[in-house]
């Protein structure tokens, strides 16, 4: 009986991923991009004016999208 509730549940789910695909909705988190503004706080930060964690409150990333795209 759990077995097919289980396969149920399964189904509905397809069903509506199926839905959402044809819909053309993006799944996943969104794709952080390097701005403007990352890149003048990011030099501001080479040039040792600011530290990184103030870099990145004033940019409003966190952290490890911070060093990521620091990486680029």
């Amino acid at each position: 009986m759990a077995e097919g509730e289980r396969d149920r549940i399964r189904r509905l789910q397809r069903e509506g991923t199926d839905v959402a695909i044809q819909n053309r909705t993006v799944f996943g988190r969104p794709k952080v991009t390097v701005t403007e503004e990352f890149k003048h706080e990011y030099d501001r930060r080479k040039t040792k004016e600011i530290t990184s964690v103030k870099a990145m409150k004033e940019i409003g990333v966190k952290k490890n999208a911070f060093y990521k795209l620091a990486k680029r």
